[in-house]
């Protein structure tokens, strides 16, 4: 097959939901579907929704309906004092015709109000409807230093009235001198038990809590309501700083509850709740319904879909897959009796026989293809070669002629590194791979030919051991090892055993994860300060060759001289030939 290498096996079959023509023609009608479910879930969320205002609706209509009667009572108190205040003759009035006139004034409705009475402007009894002490003060009680402040109509809290010992609102209006100083102020209190009456014929009295709440924060509740059911304190707190609110949430007992809240007048609020856990669990019944028939509706209509491209798609295809699989080239493809084959499967399969042997002949023409370039790659590497053995040899006629020592020398380092270039590609030609070598058969080589050519006719006085893992790198990092070897193992042997001294060339290529350490080392006399160890030719061509491969030279001495080079392994290339 192209590329070389086995057929592939059996694929892997996938779920219908991973790509398939199945799982993609349901994904369409589930996009196509996705109005209908937005429209239909927005439908049932909004009669959600609508339910459960419900609560709110209703708690609303009870809050309206308590502030009507209560905070009928507040206005009339409030009417009441204030046009007392209004009277420009009641202060001129003896006390005991202001006692009699405000005596008559309750005696109006008994049942409702407790009183009334006159304070100065310090808060001293100047006249009363029930027998009183002129002259005391009633400086201490909340109200006075509130109108004080204020000189406008002003609630006191719950208490107990100072002459009826019974417990009652009381409200007071401010009378004004010309000059707007406080004058006087008329007072007047309502019964709480008047405000805490329920009316006889009352609807849902057991399904809803009423309380009222003054400015001191205590609560009055009205009728059979309980605490259990307020809000807890932070939500009432915050409840109580708007005017007019209705929230919802746990009440203090956990049940679920719908409050809301009114300001009757400036310091007394009116705090209706209402149960709204049996309103939140018919609201999830409605959602749950339509939840549920929305559903089945779009499981319905993706199972009819499911059942007809199974069996008009899906089973086709399969089966034209699994005769692609079978296939190899040099066998002929086979193509299905039409029946009741789809169209599309029909065309696909004949485009398929076509291109089945478009590849075939598209094979055999590669084939040869590789092969003639193989025949041109070595023919190439071979001659490159050569050539490179003819330079050396000519730099090693050139130098016998040389006289000097130190242009002998030259001509033999050129000549080394062209002879390691030489050896690097008579290798990869016998490899045939012509791109990527193996290394320790290269480096074997090349050090037996560095010990022949720098051993100064003394056979063996300098021994070369490899230790090199089985590594195999590209052609240009190829390059760049062969030459940095050539020097580095070209210094110790001419600067590391001076006088005939023998000793060991040690060559290390370790692979470590991703990356190779290189390390040649020796165990001479060392290099010293000499030229090779700092700025000399030699050493700037040992860091040049590891910067190409990717690392950078470290030098070290001691017991002899070192050159380490750590550098990346490059992953090798898809092959370009296959097995034909």
């Amino acid at each position: 097959m192209p590329g070389g290498g086995s057929p592939p096996g059996p694929a892997r079959k996938a779920g219908w939901w991973q790509g398939g023509v199945r799982g993609r023609l349901l994904a369409l009608v589930a996009a196509a579907t996705i109005p209908i479910a937005v429209i239909a879930g927005n439908n049932a969320w909004s009669a959600y929704q609508a339910a459960l205002a419900q609560g709110q609706r209703d708690v609303l209509i009870l809050r309206e309906v308590a502030a009507a009667r209560h905070g009928a009572a507040v206005g009339a108190l409030r009417e009441m004092v204030s046009g007392l205040a209004a009277d420009p003759g009641l202060l001129a009035q003896g006390g005991e015709a202001c006692d009699a006139m405000l005596n008559r004034l309750r005696a109006l409705k008994p049942d409702r109000y407790s009183n009334f009475w006159v304070l100065d402007g310090q808060g001293v009894l100047l006249c009363s409807g029930l027998p009183a002490p002129r002259g005391r003060s009633y400086a201490e009680l909340d109200y006075v230093p509130a109108i004080q402040r204020t000189r406008a109509f002003t609630l006191g809290e719950f208490t107990i009235g100072v002459v009826t010992q019974r417990a009652v609102l009381p409200g007071i209006a401010p009378i004004l001198a010309p000059d707007g100083s406080l004058q006087a102020m008329v007072g007047g209190s309502v019964f709480l038990d008047f405000l805490l009456r329920t009316p006889a014929d009352a609807d849902g009295v057991a399904q809803h809590s009423v309380w009222l709440l003054d400015n001191n924060g205590t609560i009055l509740p009205i009728g059979n309501s309980s605490g259990s059911a307020l809000p807890p304190p932070d939500r009432l707190a915050g409840l109580l700083r708007l005017p007019n609110a209705t929230i919802e949430g746990p009440a203090r007992d956990g049940t679920p509850q719908a409050w809301a809240t009114k300001e009757l007048v400036a310091g007394l609020h009116l705090l209706v709740g209402l149960p709204v856990a049996d309103i939140q669990a018919a609201a999830r019944g409605v959602l749950e319904r339509r939840l549920i028939e929305l559903s089945l509706f779009l499981l319905a209509c993706l199972a009819a879909i499911l059942i007809g491209v199974e069996a008009g798609v899906s089973r086709p295809l399969r089966r034209l897959a699994e005769r692609v699989r079978s296939w190899a080239p040099g066998r002929p493809y086979s193509s299905p009796p039409s029946g009741t084959v789809p169209l599309e499967v029909r065309e696909l399969d004949r485009a398929l026989t076509a291109a089945a042997a478009a590849l075939e002949d598209r094979e055999q023409a590669l084939t040869a293809a590789l092969k003639q370039r193989d025949l041109l790659m070595a023919e190439i590497h071979h001659r490159v070669k050569n050539n490179l053995q003819i330079v050396a040899s000519l730099l090693s006629l050139q130098a016998d002629r040389v006289r000097t020592e130190s242009a002998r020398h030259e001509f033999a380092v050129a000549r080394d590194r062209v002879q390691a270039l030489a050896t690097l590609h008579r290798h990869l030609y016998m490899n045939q791979s012509f791109q990527r070598m193996s290394l320790r058969p290269f480096l074997e080589e090349l050090s037996r030919q560095l010990s022949e050519a720098l051993s100064d006719g003394q056979a063996r006085r300098v021994a070369i051991r490899i230790e090199a893992d089985d590594i195999e790198l590209g052609a240009d990092e190829s390059i760049s090892l062969a030459l940095l070897l050539t020097e580095a193992v070209s210094n110790s042997m001419r600067h590391a055993f001076p006088d005939g001294r023998r000793g060991t060339i040690t060559i290390s290529l370790r692979t470590e994860g991703d990356e190779a350490v290189l390390r040649v080392s020796d165990d001479g006399v060392g290099i010293g300060d000499g030229a090779e160890s700092g700025d000399g030719l030699g050493t700037q061509l040992i860091r040049g060759f590891a910067s190409h491969l990717g690392g950078e030279a470290e030098f070290a001495t001691g017991d002899g001289t070192s050159v380490s080079v750590r550098f990346p392994l490059q992953a090798a290339p898809e092959a370009l030939r296959g097995v034909a």
